[in-house]
């Protein structure tokens, strides 16, 4: 199965790193290893979160509060939303999820 990225998603990816890396040096790399390994909890289990809005599913970003947004399809796992847990929970949902 393949990963898919929204613009929107992959640009909330650089986005994450790049904060974290002005942050403190090599954070930004942990969050994009944290990230990483959510991709792989994902692949080994894409049915195991159950849907919560539509037919999104969410896994967390381990240490870092962010969540994975993503659907399924017969080839492909679309990530929607890298979505931060604090801010503005829901701004993710008018983005194409099909």
């Amino acid at each position: 199965m393949t990963i898919q990225w929204l613009e929107e998603a992959q640009e909330e990816f650089c986005q994450g790193a790049g904060f974290y890396e002005e942050q403190v040096e090599d954070l930004g790399e942990r969050f994009i290893a944290r990230v990483e390994s959510a991709i792989t909890r994902i692949l080994a289990a894409p049915l195991m979160p159950r849907c919560f809005f539509e037919q999104c599913r969410k896994v967390r970003v381990e240490k870092f509060p962010y969540a994975l947004i993503y659907t399924i399809d017969e080839q492909s796992i679309k990530i929607i939303a890298l979505a931060h847990a604090k801010r503005h929970p829901d701004y993710w949902k008018d983005r194409q999820v099909k």
